[in-house]
């Protein structure tokens, strides 16, 4: 086998699973995304409520919202004091006091270098085809 032949082969073999696997990664770090929704900043105060000590905070529709302050970040917090958090847009009631990590960015990042190398060996396999 020649040098040409091989480079074809190699080339042809990358593109096609550099696509396949490059478009899968991607719809799949976009489905991750789309999933968790996107989480909105805003500040908290710490309530007492009950038993208990609460978050609570306004959407961006004006609603209160409220959740049981039960994590590290809110354990040493007294009642009144404000506390950073992040609700979920699609059910507000829900949120974070720690920075949501950005859901999917590496499997939409592995997704896009797998396309751009699928993409590169296709076209080096049709540069080929007329050398």
């Amino acid at each position: 086998m020649d040098t040409h032949s091989l480079t074809s082969l190699i080339s042809e073999v990358l593109s096609l699973v550099g696509l396949a696997l490059g478009v899968a990664l991607y719809l799949a770090g976009a489905f991750v995304r789309g999933i968790k929704g996107r989480w909105i900043p805003t500040d908290g105060v710490i309530a007492a409520s009950g038993p208990g000590t609460v978050i609570r905070w306004f959407d961006q529709d004006g609603e209160v919202h409220e959740c049981p302050a039960t994590t590290n970040e809110t354990h040493q917090l007294s009642p009144g004091q404000d506390v950073p958090l992040w609700f979920n847009s699609r059910t507000p009631s829900h949120c974070r006091t720690h920075a949501p990590e950005i859901e999917g960015r590496g499997l939409r990042l592995t997704g896009l270098i797998l396309l751009g190398t699928g993409l590169a060996a296709a076209v080096l396999g049709f540069v080929l085809m007329f050398v």
